[in-house]
């Protein structure tokens, strides 16, 4: 039997308190995390240990718990690669304990995954986090909650969730029976891929009905400033995005005044160059994640295959912690022009938000000096003149040599798991 919900009593009160602790504080709580699980993993983790001692650093090293930042920086980052190829080794114990939790990303970079959590961590990242930053939002204990989510139809909340008033809806059926489970639902909160909730909306907006949540959820992909208001306008709620991943849990969530706060009690996350150096705030580069309180498959200096930014300074809604800046994508999504010239997806998008008229769209890179976009249009939208803005938009803002195949489509398609990417690079 789990025992996530006995360790949710457990830590639940600390975990929702460290949330408005003073900057000091949360990096004293961090530090302390980090130093026993680095001293913890050099003397009982064979594929850590190892890591360790090939960067000059013993298992009775006073730097593990005087310095752990600058021994965790020490530290190559670490693939999903390697994390696979390491086997048992990167397990606590050298095994699988039954009474461990897993979880196991989409596959959505060509690269499926699973990871493993103790109870104790697997309550605080997949419940306890999540729900003191929901209540930040203004979610109650009382709030019913939809999750629209890729599994199959018919599979029903855990009793964990069920007792906290969650419902799982697959979005894997029609979207007109994910309206019509909504409807029967009747959620005060609605979580999901934007691309999923977009289609719900839709599919609401034909039947003639509306919702009436609180507040919308969204991860899973990147949010544009399109859907974002589209999806405003058809709940007629705030939308709050979320940053994390598969295998580290939420990374950052989305405050009512719009920061994006990093959970830093329980995940470090740096921005390391393509060469592991150390980023400053405000520059892009690749997001490499720390859990602190998982030790049964633990990941330090994780590549993610994200790319984003952190930003200096706080939030106005007065929080200590760090803030995440714009997310631009996976690694992998990156398009590598003529000449060797790299482009973050966000660049593409930045650009074909500035034409009217279209609803959703996706971008295919054809070749190194073109692309196909696949857009949805408004009812009374003008192809012809949308097709030629959207050639403009792209050479002048992207490249002057990129050319566009523009297709007119009534729908997009969507990966493993429902998810939808916006940017598609060359193969």
């Amino acid at each position: 039997m789990t025992k996530a919900p006995f360790w949710l009593t457990v830590d639940a009160a600390r975990t929702f308190a460290a949330l408005d602790l003073d900057a000091e504080s949360v990096d004293a709580l961090a530090r302390r995390r980090l130093g026993r699980l680095l001293s913890s993993l050099a003397w009982n983790n064979a594929f850590y240990g190892r890591r360790f001692q090939e960067v000059g650093i013993e298992w009775a090293d006073p730097i593990l718990q005087l310095d752990p930042y600058r021994a965790l920086a020490a530290l190559p980052p670490v693939s999903k690669q390697e994390l696979r190829q390491a086997g048992p080794q990167v397990l606590a114990g050298g095994r699988v304990d039954p009474r461990w939790h897993s979880s196991a990303s989409s596959g959505s970079t060509g690269e499926p995954f699973r990871v493993y959590y103790e109870p104790r961590a697997w309550a605080t990242l997949k419940y306890a986090v999540k729900l003191r930053a929901r209540r930040a939002c203004g979610v109650g204990p009382t709030d019913r909650v939809a999750i629209l989510d890729a599994i199959p139809r018919g599979t029903a909340a855990s009793r964990l969730e069920q007792a906290i008033g969650c419902e799982r809806i697959s979005v894997l059926q029609s979207a007109s029976s994910v309206a019509a489970a909504l409807l029967a639902f009747q959620p005060d909160v609605i979580y999901g891929l934007p691309s999923a909730l977009d289609e719900a909306a839709r599919a609401l907006e034909a039947r003639g009905d509306r919702l009436q949540p609180t507040a919308v959820f969204t991860s899973g992909e990147l949010l544009d400033g399109s859907v974002r208001e589209r999806l405003a306008g058809a709940f007629r709620a705030p939308i709050y995005d979320i940053y994390g991943t598969s295998e580290t849990k939420e990374i950052a969530w989305e405050c009512p005044r719009g920061g994006m706060h990093l959970n830093n009690d329980v995940v470090r996350l740096e921005v390391l160059d393509d060469a592991g150096r150390s980023l400053p705030a405000g520059q892009e580069g690749n997001l490499v994640a720390t859990l602190l309180v998982n030790r049964a498959m633990p990941l330090l200096r994780y590549l993610t295959g994200d790319r984003g930014a952190l930003l200096s300074g706080t939030c106005a809604c007065g929080r200590s912690s760090p803030l995440l800046g714009v997310l631009t994508g996976r690694t992998a999504d990156m398009l590598v022009l003529r000449g060797g010239q790299r482009i973050s997806p966000y660049a593409l998008t930045c650009a074909l938000e500035r034409v009217g008229g279209v609803l959703r769209y996706q971008v295919s890179q054809l070749d190194p000096a073109r692309v196909r976009v696949r857009a949805i249009l408004e009812g009374a939208a003008n192809r012809e003149a949308i097709a030629h803005q959207m050639r403009t938009a792209l050479r002048f803002d992207v490249a002057p040599f990129l050319d566009a195949d523009v297709e007119f489509v009534d729908r997009l398609p969507t990966g493993p798991r429902a998810k939808f990417r916006v940017v598609e690079p060359l193969r």
